[in-house]
């Protein structure tokens, strides 16, 4: 039979986790067996022991004497925010001066929070879609487009080439004709007046006459500094985060009350990919910061 110990000889904690395992018995006495187990258990599992005594506080316990209560876990005193803090009050920060100063760039943002540019970097990409590269302050001389209105730009070429050895001159009527008729292939006339800006524009581009002028509802409904507009109030809709993907999602928001172009049409008549129309619509928001 395993000798049994008194707990009064044993330390208080001990005592405690030896009461809450039911390990004591009637007579205030435990295994030696037990206490050996228990003790390799914790150094085990529970680590290194703090070095600074703890005060127990006696509890009752169900029938009737007083026993220590659990240790009290310590922990470290905050001395100041963390790291993810202080990069969310930066982020923050950085947003309300976009408000004001949007198309800026992480240099100048840096020097006005007076912060290093490797944090500023850092904080702000949640809201990146309002800042300028260094790169992208002046419009480039030479715009390169999306290769989808490139190609699209070359399928209406072909068109009215083919169209024109059978129609001269060659009208947007007998063009839709033909397009109907199957003896050519091609975009549709608004389609090529999207891209070319005017029928006339487009006959031109391929040296084709082009007959008498479009009517009023084939001409273009939106102007580049309309378009561009829209833009700049979308990038600057905070519910939003300036994605090519997002710009149809806003459309919806507020086509209620005013009709809005598609981010089709606005690529169709700006030109360029996305990302250069965002770029020319953050220098224009850019140039208005002293208006």
């Amino acid at each position: 039979m395993s000798e049994r110990l008194s707990i009064n000889e044993l330390p208080a904690s001990t005592v405690w986790a030896l009461r809450e395992l039911g390990l004591v018995g009637v007579d205030n006495s435990v295994s030696r067996e037990h206490v050996r187990t228990l003790g390799e258990f914790v150094v085990r599992f529970a680590g290194v022991p703090a070095t600074t005594p703890i005060a127990q506080t006696p509890a009752p316990s169900f029938n009737g004497e007083a026993h220590p209560t659990a240790a009290p876990v310590r922990t470290r005193a905050r001395r100041g925010p963390t790291k993810a803090e202080r990069r969310s009050e930066m982020t923050m920060q950085i947003s309300r001066y976009l408000q004001d100063k949007p198309g800026v760039t992480l240099e100048e943002i840096a020097e006005a929070l007076n912060a290093p540019l490797t944090d500023v970097t850092a904080a702000a990409r949640p809201v990146d879609w309002l800042i300028l590269g260094a790169d992208e302050l002046v419009q480039p001389t030479v715009r390169i487009e999306s290769d989808a209105i490139v190609a699209s730009r070359d399928r209406a070429r072909a068109a009215l080439l083919a169209a024109s050895l059978m129609a001269k001159p060659l009208s947007h009527q007998s063009y839709t004709a033909l397009l109907r008729e199957g003896r050519v292939k091609g975009p549709s006339v608004a389609r090529i007046v999207q891209l070319f800006g005017s029928w006339t524009t487009a006959c031109n581009e391929v040296g084709v006459t082009s007959g008498e002028p479009l009517r009023s509802n084939y001409e273009r409904t939106w102007t580049e500094d309309d378009l561009l507009n829209y833009v700049e109030r979308f990038l600057r809709d905070t519910a939003f985060r300036g994605a090519s993907h997002q710009f149809d999602q806003w459309r919806s928001t507020v086509n209620h009350s005013e009709k809005v172009p598609s981010l089709g049409t606005v690529r169709n008549i700006v030109g360029g990919t996305w990302n250069d129309i965002r770029s020319q619509a953050l220098r224009r928001m850019r140039a208005k910061w002293d208006v």
